[in-house]
């Protein structure tokens, strides 16, 4: 399992969370958790490639996505689509 503290930048503001991350083959499944939401998702592996999608249940109602991201050098960075619009999460706070 990997663990990285990442930042959520969403349409109401930055926020820091934490994502873990599991990689077995070309499977990926974990949890992202930030502000005062959590989510478990799934989805594949591709070597740095992930992919993975779930639904959040927050204040204004369960928000759906679906994200890509990198994994390299310790670090994770990626968009997630969501109805609220695309949202970045990135392990370095700068990006």
């Amino acid at each position: 399992m990997e663990t990285f503290e990442v930042f959520v930048r969403t349409p109401f503001g930055k926020y820091r969370g934490t994502l873990n991350l599991k990689r077995e083959d070309s499977r990926v499944s974990g949890t992202i958790s930030f502000f005062l939401f959590s989510s478990d998702f799934f989805g594949t592996a591709s070597g740095d490639a992930v992919s993975f999608s779930g639904c959040m249940e927050t204040s204004i109602g369960n928000v759906d996505y679906e994200a890509n991201a990198t994994v390299a050098d310790g670090c994770i960075q990626g968009t997630a689509r969501t109805r609220l619009g695309t949202m970045s999460f990135s392990s370095k706070e700068g990006k």
